[in-house]
């Protein structure tokens, strides 16, 4: 999108880290790169202040990946964007073609979540 300076996967781990703070690893193997390329992008974006790093409660020797508030107000801004930028051409669909749509993206979540069950 014009205007947007960072790479779908570092939103992609914006939005994850913004539901539960995540492991470096896990966010790796979730966004399907080499565990040192999701450590640089993590670098990265705690160089924008969106993200920072604290102790596994559940083990001392990991950390764990979270959002900021600054991270959550730019996924907001990313998110608002791209939503106008797809809401126009969404609004000329028929109810059909967006229901068809709607349930679509519903099959894909379910099929993302069973290969990733399946891969543990």
């Amino acid at each position: 999108m014009p205007g947007v300076h960072h790479s779908t996967v570092a939103w992609r781990v914006l939005g994850e880290v913004s539901r539960t703070p995540t492991r470096v690893s896990a966010l790796a193997q979730q966004q399907r790169v080499a565990q040192p390329t999701m450590t640089a992008l993590v670098q990265r974006l705690e160089g924008e202040g969106w993200l920072t790093r604290g102790p596994d409660p559940e083990d001392g020797r990991a950390t764990l990946v979270s959002v900021t508030d600054a991270g959550r107000a730019a996924l907001a801004e990313y998110r608002a964007t791209a939503a106008a930028a797809v809401d126009p051409h969404l609004a000329q669909l028929s109810d059909f073609d967006r229901a068809t749509l709607l349930r679509a993206a519903e099959l894909l979540q379910q099929l993302s979540d069973r290969i990733d069950a399946a891969a543990r």
